[in-house]
């Protein structure tokens, strides 16, 4: 540990801390030791509820939370804690917060905050930690959390002091949710927990719950007005502009400002997965989804254009493919909130560093559309054209079943989504009319992710239905936490595409890897052929798993069985309910263009698949 991130209770104040057995009677009445005061803090941050799980190091702070109107749902692995508190986050808007013990309780957050820092999603984990003199000698259950966090999250905090509990707090919250949000930790040592905070004199001196405190980082605003009449002049010259659309654009608040733009200049839109939601699907200007896995009309508009408008994205690989040759003739007008974000990853012609609510607002205000008639008239022929169609066969395909899904919950739910195939059908499938419903570890991919935040989405809109669409790869890491949905009648509903396989990575072995299929294969051992007809192998058995936990459930392995396998599973809506969907063992995801390619190399079939060779791929990530 970084002794400069060590900083005791008693070297840098008066206002010292002490045990119970050292304050003064008349203190002791009305005296909150360290937990109490972060239970009081977090109550001043609008928490009533957090996920967590106890173990030694936090067990002062557990003690405490009742006491003060906050409920922890105690989840069943500390991974489901974390993506708990994003699942409430992004569904609420609010900070979600998790609660974990030392050591491996603390190291179990890892995953789900790095995932939070790739997705921008505010949360505040904490932890408890060994008594200060024991930290950084190797303790029982010791680690230094906070070294390890440093990369992946805004700030993690060691709390030296027991006063400095509360301005901890509210910093922390602040800069979850300020600016570009994300991830904080506070890392709490156990004698902080358990003292009290005391002046010289040995009094007890209750330090202040701070209703605000300076912003720890510079509030980002409006574009200025050089830069204003700048973008207004590249979109009244455009002839082919298009908008391509991020999570940053939810996270503002501001989809129903880029409908109004959108509309205003009769200026097509594409999202990123994170934009899900942003933008009306179905509406005349939406082009869908663009990427890897997104439609052809939306990369070919993107990269026929001769502007993008590029709000609240970060040209992830996943979108940009090869990027010398993504967007290689047009201009592209990027805002941000997050300045770092600018000329990145993709040198743009015009980097706008501004909050993304302001700067539509400013937009809407300003603007003056050119004529796009022709240009719009190309995307529209192009669109019906290349639309995502299902399988027009009587197979229980993934597309039929998320498609189904969608159409008899009417876009109106919020999904939870794992990671693979089943994760790409979905955003290419569902259609959610409302930001804030599509919850999915876009960019640290992080399988298992689908469950627990469901809960947490659930937890947060209780009034909304709320389904975990997963596969049978991605939820056998988390499957655990169907009991957190009995244990607390959360009503998340689970539907798995389960096709025996961890799909994407049998499809890029096909693709790459002359089909050795090493370490894919999720079925039986002893079980060597999958057949159609044989579907009463189906491994692991999600029905009996289900069972001991007490969850209902059912398997579907017809098109015609699933409407009404549905229809049961939405029939109460506080009920958790796991329906196990067989689909077509070896459907393979379209679109898709290779790692490292660019659009022109879109693949749209399996005949198109058999016509390449993608072995020279540059070995980039699932």
């Amino acid at each position: 540990m970084n002794k400069d991130d060590l900083i005791t209770y008693d070297d840098t104040s008066s206002i010292t801390s002490t045990p119970e057995s050292g304050l003064k009677a008349a203190d002791r009445a009305h005296a909150l030791r360290g937990a109490q005061l972060l239970a009081k803090s977090l109550k001043h941050e609008g928490v009533d509820i957090l996920f967590g799980y106890p173990g030694g190091a936090n067990l002062e702070i557990f003690d405490v939370l009742g006491g003060f109107g906050i409920t922890c749902i105690r989840v069943e692995h500390e991974q489901g804690a974390v993506h708990a508190a994003e699942g409430y986050a992004r569904a609420s808007g609010r900070v979600g917060v998790c609660l974990a013990t030392s050591g491996p309780g603390a190291t179990n957050l890892v995953t789900g905050i790095a995932d939070a820092n790739s997705d921008s999603i505010p949360i505040v984990a904490i932890t408890g930690n060994v008594p200060s003199h024991l930290l950084g000698k190797n303790a029982f259950q010791e680690v230094d959390i906070v070294s390890i966090c440093r990369p992946v999250t805004k700030k993690s905090f060691l709390v030296g002091r027991v006063a400095d509990i509360p301005e901890t707090v509210r910093q922390a919250f602040m800069l979850a949710a300020g600016n570009r949000p994300g991830p904080v930790l506070i890392d709490i040592p156990k004698d902080i927990q358990q003292h009290y905070p005391i002046d010289a004199g040995g009094r007890y001196s209750p330090p202040p719950i701070p209703a605000l405190v300076e912003s720890p980082e510079a509030a980002v605003g409006d574009i200025d007005q050089h830069q204003l009449a700048e973008c207004c002049r590249l979109i009244k010259e455009a002839q082919k502009p298009v908008i391509y659309a991020g999570g940053g654009v939810v996270s503002a608040g501001a989809g129903d400002l880029l409908r109004q733009l959108a509309e205003k200049l009769d200026c097509m839109v594409t999202t990123t997965i994170m934009g899900l939601g942003a933008f009306p699907p179905g509406h005349a200007l939406d082009l869908s989804v663009l990427g890897m896995h997104g439609t052809k009309y939306a990369n070919d508009a993107v990269n026929e254009a001769d502007l993008v408008i590029a709000l609240g994205v970060r040209f992830d690989d996943r979108v940009t493919g090869k990027v010398s040759e993504f967007i290689r003739h047009g201009r592209i007008i990027h805002i941000d909130i997050d300045k770092t974000e600018l000329n990145k990853n993709k040198p743009v012609t015009l980097p706008i560093c501004a909050d993304l609510r302001s700067a539509l607002q400013q937009l809407l205000q300003s603007v003056e559309a050119g004529d796009y008639r022709a240009w719009n008239a190309r995307l529209e022929s192009l669109r019906a054209e290349n639309l995502l169609r299902v399988p027009d066969n009587d197979q229980l395909s993934p597309q039929f079943a998320i498609d189904l899904l969608n159409r008899m919950t009417a876009g109106e739910a919020i999904v939870g989504l794992g990671v693979g195939q089943h994760q790409m059908w979905g955003m290419q499938f569902y259609k959610p009319k409302n930001a804030r419903s599509f919850l999915s570890s876009s960019g640290f991919g992080t399988m298992g992710y689908g469950l627990p935040a469901a809960i947490g989405a659930k937890v947060a809109c209780p009034e909304r239905l709320v389904v975990d669409i997963d596969g049978d790869g991605s939820l056998n890491m988390t499957i655990h936490e169907l009991s957190t949905c009995h244990r607390y009648h959360i009503g998340v509903k689970i539907v798995v595409i389960n096709n025996q396989w961890l799909g994407m990575v049998r499809q890029w072995q096909d693709m790459i890897y002359s089909g050795n299929r090493s370490g894919s294969d999720l079925s039986d051992p002893g079980f060597a052929v999958k057949r159609a007809d044989e579907m009463q192998d189906i491994y692991p058995d999600f029905l009996q798993i289900a069972a001991g936990y007490r969850v209902k459930s059912e398997r579907v392995t017809e098109r015609g069985q699933l409407a009404d396998a549905y229809r049961r599973m939405l029939a109460d809506p506080d009920e958790p309910y796991l329906v196990d969907v067989i689909v077509n063992f070896e459907e393979n995801v379209y679109p898709m263009i290779p790692a490292g390619g660019s659009y022109k190399d879109i693949i749209l079939s399996d005949a198109d698949l058999q016509k390449a060779d993608h072995k020279d791929s540059q070995g980039s990530n699932i």
